[in-house]
């Protein structure tokens, strides 16, 4: 830790500053407290130590001063008080010190005072770190939902203004028009309704188990076989055995898989090849395909939830596949990686690290 030592007299001082160096942290040192505000404006010390009379600012004006400036971060402060001074100690705590030594200061005890310290500032360091990425969550929650209540608001209303003309209407073969559409509508709200629930469940406790990679991908491909002979599509997959989920792993290989199907190139039939490799301690799945490949500047963004691109000839879609997937990596306790493929199309890099001893 920086600790800053306040006190007018140079003994004192010396005394304090061999004391916090035998300790294992860095001192710093102000004469009076307006060098101390000004040092510690500077440095922001995780640990001060002060007197309580000295020129500027006193102990207990220093004190509150920290306190009024803080935002993230947190010192711990430590006032010097003459001994049986019981009036100033608590005094100095309403201004926000959190302890006290008594002069002359005791190298030991102000030893006992820093490993105090330590366990304090770190406990509000991890404390804001959870609220800054609590802000964060509830922010990206916000703008989910937003997206969410977007995309499911269009073909309700489209269902509720087709419901409402087919009730007006007489002619049979109008109202079976009316109620196709409403059936397609309500598909696709259903559609996305099931990826939702799929995306929401993913994480958790994963049940892992040795995986033979042509295995899962033969199994996809199966329940894909219509829609890939449709598109002329070719699957290539060079097996590859790795410890995952295997139903959150089929999921991941659907979407990805349905992906670079709904993204081909125009004319051109979709190549999918599919690999796995050792990395590190854990394991790297990728699909690559030949499709329109997603450029640089959007490849963090369709990570998102919903995020589409809506380029031309981009089939409808949820915006949820990528954003699934890189769930799955994470709940592997990795990431989702995509970059450029070979033949200008889509590289899907799933890094997952192995599972933690005793699980």
């Amino acid at each position: 830790m920086t600790v800053l030592v306040v006190d007018d007299d140079p003994g004192s001082l010396l005394v304090a500053r061999a004391a916090v160096e035998k300790s294992g942290h860095h001192c710093i040192v102000a004469s009076d407290g307006d060098i101390a505000w000004q040092l510690y404006q500077d440095h922001h010390p995780e640990v001060v130590v002060t007197d309580l009379m000295m020129p500027g600012l006193n102990g207990f004006e220093l004190c509150r001063a920290i306190r009024a400036a803080e935002s993230g971060s947190y010192a711990y402060l430590v006032l010097l008080t003459s001994h049986g001074a019981r009036e100033d100690v608590l005094q100095g705590m309403k201004a926000g010190a959190d302890d006290y030594v008594t002069k002359p200061l005791d190298p030991f005890v102000l030893h006992t005072r820093l490993l105090a310290a330590r366990r304090v500032t770190t406990l509000h360091g991890a404390l804001a770190e959870a609220l800054t990425e609590t802000r964060g969550s509830n922010e990206r929650l916000a703008e989910f939902t937003g997206r969410v209540s977007h995309d499911l608001r269009n073909p309700l209303t489209s269902i509720l203004g087709y419901v409402e003309l087919g009730s007006m209407e007489t002619d049979s073969d109008s109202a079976a028009e009316y109620l196709e559409v409403v059936g397609h509508s309500a598909r696709r709200m259903l559609s996305m309704v099931e990826e939702l629930l799929t995306f929401a469940s993913i994480g958790g406790s994963l049940v892992r188990s040795r995986l033979s990679l042509a295995d899962l991908v033969k199994d996809v491909a199966d329940d894909l076989n219509l829609g890939l002979r449709e598109a002329e599509a070719v699957v290539e997959c060079e097996d590859f055995y790795f410890d995952a989920d295997g139903s959150q792993m089929r999921v991941a290989l659907q979407n990805l898989i349905q992906n670079a199907v709904a993204y081909r190139r125009s004319g051109v039939p979709p190549v999918i090849r599919i690999h796995g490799d050792n990395f590190g301690a854990g394991v790297v799945i990728q699909v690559a395909d030949n499709g329109k490949g997603i450029s640089p500047g959007d490849r963090r963004r369709v990570l998102e939830p919903l995020v589409r691109l809506h380029r031309e000839g981009d089939p409808p879609g949820s915006g949820l596949g990528l954003a699934t997937c890189a769930r799955i990596a994470a709940a592997h306790g990795g990431r989702l990686d995509i970059s450029a493929s070979q033949s200008g199309g889509t590289a899907v890099s799933l890094y997952l690290a192995p599972a933690a001893p005793g699980t």
